[in-house]
């Protein structure tokens, strides 16, 4: 069986477990079951611990519109990421683990990824270093050593597998460049904040036998079973942290995913608070280190109403965060209102896309990312450096965000208002302009008790400044 016919059977034996919102409730139920053996982390941090900064905080919530990016070997094969190894059969496994020597994304340019970025109007990337099938897309130095079908081998028709040492990495593929500094570098040259993802646990890594769905699990491994292999573990994670906060200058955002389990909350503490010291503004993911993370981020869903805290929604806008060829994707206007939506909430959007096998993007990502670039390049005064509002809503069609100083309202109609816009909750300061964006002319506006009328003229309704979603700025007394 050669390496198409390979990536054609792993395709269709991940695609018999389901494809898309089904797959999706699948990888849940895989996950429930493992719930004893992935925690939440550690309650309460120890004395002297200290979060992210405020002003770490600060920049953070002014950045708003961001994008995930989930790329890795699973790419290859239209994976919904690597939960198409939750669970799976050995068949499946063994063609998986050859994939890292098929590898090579050549026409990745990581400057052009951020040219695309800017152009969506984008502030900030999460990029997945390694997720939970363990391979790094940097040069990670820790070494494993797992029983696996090579290519050569399987190229050639034999079963049997051969035990290989090597760091399961960006350097055991054929495209040997660290991946992670280009975007990095790249991303820090246009002035982007930058993020990396990280997965607490490891498939591909026989030192995670406790895992119920590493490759080599083992029910009874325990810390007391095996003291070595245990710290084995701990040990890998540990220095795949350290090279990511040490290695690439100044990183804004750490996201964990997953966690270890209960016994190992020590060792997990431990390599937050190892990560805090070398990146001392990271803002970080409290999954799987609990309290010793800043902020969290609610996944394929929006909350109703305005949530405290330092939270970003990440979401999908195909049925999953990584590229599947022939996907289904929601139109570019959802992402557009899901950005309003969040932000009107005290929220930032990262919205998930996945490149394609050879680093470059699906002509459906660019389409809805640029669709978003030009309403903001409009109306982007409404959304960054904002902050929500005690009424963040009227309705189902408007949503409110304002200035930091509070002395301006931006109110936001996401279908076309018609000849008059009514707020119930917003006051113009006597005798002040409104506007709405991308028009030049101040519009004419009355307060009539706690109802304030904007008119549209019809020349501003013949050339309507944005597609979609209408952003009205009104001066206020300082809410």
């Amino acid at each position: 069986m050669g390496i198409g016919q390979a990536l054609k059977s792993a395709a269709e034996s991940e695609q018999r477990g389901g494809s898309g919102p089904c797959a999706y409730s699948r990888y849940q139920e895989l996950q429930n079951l493992a719930g004893e053996n992935w925690s939440r982390g550690p309650e309460t941090a120890g004395p002297g611990y200290h979060h992210a900064p405020q002003a770490a905080i600060e920049a953070f919530k002014d950045l708003k519109f961001g994008i995930r990016i989930h790329w890795g070997l699973y790419c290859l094969i239209g994976s919904h990421e690597s939960w198409g190894l939750a669970g799976a059969n050995r068949e499946f496994w063994n063609i998986y683990n050859v994939l890292f020597q098929f590898f090579n994304p050549t026409g990745f340019n990581a400057n052009s990824w951020m040219e695309l970025f800017q152009r969506a109007g984008i502030k900030f990337f999460t990029f997945t270093t390694k997720h939970h099938e363990g391979f790094c897309m940097w040069p990670a130095n820790t070494v494993q050593q797992c029983p696996r079908l090579t290519a050569q081998a399987f190229n050639h028709g034999c079963e049997y597998l051969e035990t290989v040492t090597n760091n399961y990495s960006i350097m055991d593929s054929p495209y040997k460049k660290d991946i992670v500094k280009a975007v990095v570098e790249a991303g820090r040259r246009k002035g982007m904040s930058v993020g990396l993802y990280y997965s607490h646990i490891d498939w591909h890594d026989p030192a995670f036998a406790w895992d119920p769905f590493n490759f080599y699990y083992d029910p009874k491994f325990t810390k007391e079973s095996d003291p070595q292999r245990w710290q084995t573990f701990i040990d890998h994670e540990r220095e795949q942290v350290r090279e990511l906060m040490t290695h690439y200058g100044p990183i804004d955002v750490l996201d964990f995913d997953i966690g270890w389990p209960a016994s190992a909350a020590t060792e997990i503490a431990n390599v937050a608070k190892m990560a805090r010291e070398l990146q001392p503004r990271v803002i970080m993911r409290s999954r799987g280190i609990g309290a010793y993370g800043d902020y969290h981020t609610p996944e394929r869903e929006i909350p109703e109403g305005a949530s405290s805290g330092l939270w970003k929604v990440i979401y999908p806008c195909g049925t999953s965060f990584s590229y599947i060829p022939s996907d289904v994707y929601h139109p570019p206007e959802w992402v557009l209102e899901t950005l309003i939506d969040v932000v009107a909430k005290g929220g930032n959007f990262e919205v998930g896309f996945g490149p394609m096998p050879n680093g470059t993007w699906a002509p459906e990502a660019v389409e809805r990312l640029e669709y978003v670039g030009d309403w903001l390049r409009v109306n982007g005064e409404a959304i960054y450096n904002t902050r929500p509002r005690k009424i963040f809503r009227e309705g189902n069609d408007l949503r409110f965000t304002t200035t930091k100083d509070g002395r301006y309202v931006y109110a936001i109609s996401t279908e076309w208002p018609g000849r008059q816009l009514r707020l119930h909750s917003v006051k113009a300061v006597a005798g002040s302009q409104i506007f709405m964006l991308g028009v030049r002319e101040p519009l004419k506006w009355r307060q009539q008790g706690d109802t304030l009328q904007i008119n549209i003229p019809p020349e501003v309704a013949e050339h309507r400044p944005c597609k979609q979603a209408f952003a009205f700025k009104v001066k206020v007394r300082s809410e």
